[in-house]
C-alpha cells in the first residue's frame, strides 16, 4: 500500500521517529529528503541533505511534506506557515491511522500506559495466535509493519506529543488517567488534557472509548465521546468492569464476568491497570481464561516497580519511569507504610509536590531527595509538616552516593524504591539509563 507524499520530503528530528520516517520513505521511493536536527551529532546518512544545529528548525522553505518527531512542537512558527501555504504537515503516528485506524488499538494516560500496553501485548498476542504488531512511544515505529500485514490488529502506547494535532482517532482508545505532566512541552494543563482528549475526539459511533471513572479529566471525555464508552470503575452502561473487593468483575455482551482475583497477580501494579487491560481483551474478544492466564504471570515491566534484589533484609526497586508525583504516589502505596525509603529528584518538569508531600507525610514514607529538584521536594515535604521523614545525602548529584545513604538508614524489612516522580536528564540520558545505573549500583553492594 503506497501513501500519497508530496516531496520535498522535511523530517523533524533525527531520533527513533526520524530514522523510520527515512526507512519508510526508502521503501516507497522517496529520496528527496532533508534532515532537520537541532543537535549537532546526529548521524545523517551519507548524501542525504541536512540542516542541524539549535536554529535548525526555523526556516522549512518550501517543503510539500513535513514529519514530525513527537518531540518537536506542532505549533513552532515554521510548521504553522508550512501549514498555511497548504504544505502536508504529518506523523509516523498520523501515518499509522491513515493505513490501519479501524484495527488499531492506543492507551494513553499520564501513568501506568506502558505497563497497560504490555499486559495487552501478552493477552492478545495469545488470543491472535501471535498476529498481533504492537509498537509506538519508547517502542519502534511500526508503519511498514502495519502497510505489510493489512490483517493484524495494531497496538499503540501513545504519548500526548504523538495525537496533540492529529484529526484521526483509533478504533478503540484508552484513556487511563490524566494529571499534570509534560508542561514543559504543552502550553498549559487544558493544552494537555485536549492533546490526551484526541484519541477519542474523532472516532465513530461504532469505535469504543475505554475511560476511568475514578478519574476526573479521563471521565470528562466521555461528555463529547462520539462511540461507545467501556467504563473502568463504574458500573454503568453495558461494558464495564471493576473491582469488588478482590475480584475484578466485568459486564459484557450482556453478561456479568468473574476475570480473577487479587490473590492471583504477581505483579505490584496500580489496579486501575489491571480493569484496563481486562476491558480493553473483552473487546477484542479474548476469553476470560485467556486474560486470567496471562495477567496472572505478568511479573512487570522493566523500571516500572522492577524487584532488582534482597540485600541484609532490604528490598530494592528500580521504578525510574516513574516521571511524575502521581505515579510516586502509587508506588508508595503498593508498600506498607513506614517500609518505604523513597528515591525522588532529577530535572524539573514543572510538577507541584504538595500532594505527593502530604501523601508522603500521611504514608510515614522516608525520602532522599536527589538531582536538580530536590531542594523543591524537600521544600515541599517540610512544609507539610515532614521534616523528620527526610534523609539527606552528603552529595545529592552522585548516585553512588545517594543508594549507600539509603542503605545505611535502612532497616530489615524496609524496600528502598526509586520512583524520582522527575524527568531524569540532569543526570543521565533518559529514565532507562537512569534505571540500569541504579540497578548496576544496587547488584554491586
Amino acid at each position: 500500500m503506497n501513501i500519497d507524499i508530496k516531496t520535498p520530503v522535511a523530517i523533524l528530528g533525527f531520533g527513533v521517529e526520524g530514522r523510520a520516517a527515512l526507512e519508510f520513505l526508502g521503501a516507497q521511493g522517496i529520496s528527496d529528503i532533508t534532515i532537520f536536527d537541532q543537535s549537532t551529532h546526529s548521524e545523517i546518512p551519507e548524501g542525504l541533505s541536512s540542516k542541524l544545529g539549535p536554529n535548525a528548525f526555523d526556516d522549512l522553505g518550501e517543503f510539500e511534506t513535513i514529519i514530525r518527531s513527537p518531540g518537536v512542537h506542532y505549533n513552532l512558527p515554521s510548521i504553522v506557515e508550512a501549514k498555511d501555504r497548504g504544505a502536508m504537515i504529518t506523523s509516523m503516528t498520523d501515518l499509522t491511522l491513515e493505513v490501519a485506524r479501524s484495527r488499531l488499538t492506543a492507551i494513553t494516560g499520564s501513568n501506568g500506559k506502558t505497563t497497560v500496553t504490555t499486559m495487552l501485548d501478552k493477552i492478545l498476542t495469545r488470543h491472535y495466535a501471535g498476529k498481533l504488531i504492537v509498537g509506538g512511544n519508547d517502542r519502534e515505529p511500526i508503519l511498514q509493519k502495519a502497510i505489510n500485514r493489512p490483517l493484524d490488529p495494531v497496538l499503540l502506547e501513545v504519548s500526548s506529543f504523538q495525537f496533540a494535532d492529529l484529526h484521526k482517532s483509533p478504533h478503540i482508545s484508552a484513556v487511563l488517567n490524566i494529571s499534570p505532566n509534560h508542561l514543559d512541552w504543552h502550553e498549559n494543563l487544558e493544552d494537555y488534557i485536549h492533546a490526551k482528549g484526541n484519541l477519542i475526539a474523532h472516532q465513530t459511533k461504532d469505535d469504543w472509548a475505554v475511560l476511568n471513572a475514578s478519574n476526573e479529566d479521563s471521565a470528562k471525555l466521555a461528555e463529547h465521546a462520539p462511540g461507545q464508552i467501556f467504563w473502568l470503575n463504574k458500573k454503568e452502561g453495558p461494558a464495564w468492569v471493576i473491582w469488588s473487593g478482590d475480584e475484578l468483575i466485568a459486564s459484557w455482551q450482556g453478561t456479568e464476568i468473574s476475570i480473577l482475583k487479587k490473590g492471583e497477580l504477581k505483579v505490584k501494579t496500580h489496579p486501575d491497570n489491571i480493569l484496563c487491560a481486562a476491558a480493553i481483551s473483552l473487546i477484542h474478544g479474548a476469553s476470560a481464561e485467556t486474560i486470567r492466564a496471562e495477567l496472572s504471570t505478568f511479573t512487570g515491566v522493566e523500571h516500572r516497580l522492577e524487584f532488582v534484589r534482597e540485600l541484609d533484609g532490604v528490598n530494592y526497586y528500580n521504578d525510574s519511569a516513574c516521571t511524575t508525583p502521581e505515579s510516586a504516589m502509587v508506588a508508595i502505596d503498593q508498600f506498607e507504610p513506614g517500609t518505604l525509603i523513597l528515591f525522588l529528584g532529577g530535572s524539573s518538569k514543572g510538577a507541584d509536590f504538595s500532594f505527593l508531600a502530604h501523601h508522603i507525610t500521611k504514608s510515614k514514607t522516608r525520602v532522599l531527595p536527589y538531582g536538580h529538584e530536590a531542594p523543591k521536594i524537600q521544600e515541599a515535604v517540610s512544609e507539610d509538616g515532614g521534616s523528620s521523614l527526610i534523609i539527606e545525602a552528603e552529595d545529592t548529584t552522585s548516585f553512588i552516593t545517594v543508594i549507600e545513604t539509603a542503605r545505611a538508614a535502612a532497616h530489615p524489612g524496609d524496600n528502598i524504591v526509586l520512583s524520582p516522580a522527575c524527568a531524569s536528564f540532569d543526570m543521565f540520558k533518559n529514565s532507562k539509563a537512569r534505571g540500569q545505573t541504579f540497578k548496576r549500583i544496587v547488584n554491586s553492594l
